[in-house]
């Protein structure tokens, strides 16, 4: 067998059962594809399944708030690849009328849709000789051919798209494709891959001499920015917490916040100091400097621009920084555990402690009306 029907073979056999795959609906494979990206696929997967629970047309996603749809994403992270899949189930349904095009060009006009998910889409979804180029595909093309020219560069996956492109010929695509990517993901993997079951091993250059592991070149990555910020952790005697929704630094639009400033707040002599905490992101790393306190109501009658209350029981139903959710829900935690026989800190403990990841698609978010409306009256009042 050649290449093509020796890897198509193996992938018959021995891929893994995934929910996307018993579909060749293109909407279920661009959520799944664009939730892939830069995650885990044990880690997703829960995700994935409560999405198209909740969402499971692309008229359902175009049709919701952006503030559920972040929501429902808090814990996978990359949140642009969120807003992008609600931009971009707008414009299917405007341009479209609901269907994703069986066209790569077209697929690649909807925001969030690159070459990279335009094949996958095209490719799975619709059958079309369309190379869907990964990181796993990156890496077993470099490997078979003992490509050693760097991955970051244009010319670098303008030649793995064509090479893949060829190899495509004679198979059907969304097998060919999946194939690809799966023996990536299982076999030819970043560290001690199994050349020794890889069915690809007859035709693989850096498999036969044992340089596996010089494949893919890659450049190295600049270290991430790091930011000094001070935190607030700030409440008032209504079982409120002070939260913001400026997003000048460009991070995380949509996601609320802590009040959060790279120069110390000047009236802090309520707030006691509660540590250092550091949240690394992909380019970017928040050393923040944190504290807690209580103001008074007069305090309150001038709050910061961007901020405004919101009940403890109700976080859970706000998307939150990563980096801020988990002080709160250590906070929280604390609070209830000084209060085993508060029902109303058991309650929140039940509500804020709850893993996102677990009910980030079940529940909706009943109460972020009430929140936005006490918002915008501490707006009013400020």
């Amino acid at each position: 067998m050649n290449f093509q029907e020796e890897l198509c073979a193996w992938y018959k056999i021995h891929h893994r059962d995934l929910p996307f795959r018993q579909s060749r609906d293109p909407y279920a494979i661009w959520v799944s594809e664009i939730m892939a990206q830069q995650t885990r696929i044990d880690s997703m997967l829960p995700y994935y399944k409560r999405w198209m629970e909740r969402w499971p047309t692309v008229e359902a996603l175009a049709e919701a708030p952006i503030e559920d749809v972040l929501h429902v994403w808090q814990g996978l992270g990359y949140y642009n690849r969120a807003r992008k899949l609600h931009a971009g189930a707008k414009v299917v349904v405007e341009r479209y009328g609901g269907l994703l095009p069986a066209d790569v060009e077209q697929l690649r006009t909807i925001p969030g849709i690159g070459f990279y998910t335009a094949g996958a889409i095209g490719s799975i979804a619709y059958g079309l000789r369309a190379p869907a180029v990964d990181g796993n595909v990156l890496r077993v093309t470099t490997r078979v051919l003992q490509y050693g020219e760097d991955i970051t560069k244009k010319t670098t996956a303008d030649y793995v798209w064509r090479q893949v492109y060829d190899w495509m010929e004679g198979s059907d695509p969304a097998v060919f494709t999946q194939a690809m990517m799966e023996i990536g993901a299982l076999v030819c993997t970043p560290k001690n891959p199994q050349c020794l079951l890889c069915p690809l091993a007859p035709f693989c250059g850096a498999g036969q001499d044992g340089s596996w592991s010089q494949y893919p070149v890659k450049k190295k990555a600049k270290p991430p920015l790091e930011l000094q910020l001070y935190t607030y952790w700030i409440e008032n005697d209504r079982r409120q917490i002070l939260l913001s929704d400026d997003w000048s630094d460009g991070l995380m639009e949509g996601l609320y916040r802590l009040p959060q400033a790279a120069a110390p707040l000047e009236q802090t002599d309520q707030l006691e100091y509660a540590g250092q905490r550091k949240h690394v992101f992909s380019h970017r790393v928040w050393k923040m400097e944190c504290y807690r306190g209580q103001w008074d109501d007069q305090v309150q009658e001038t709050l910061p621009e961007h901020c405004f209350w919101i009940a403890k029981d109700q976080l859970d139903t706000l998307p939150i920084v990563s980096a801020h959710r988990k002080w709160l829900d250590e906070g929280l935690a604390g609070e209830t555990e000084a209060s085993p026989d508060n029902p109303e800190s058991v309650q929140i403990s039940e509500t804020s402690l709850t893993d996102p990841a677990e009910t980030a698609g079940i529940e909706a978010c009943q109460d972020s009306d009430a929140s936005i409306m006490e918002k915008k009256k501490n707006k009013k009042k400020g």
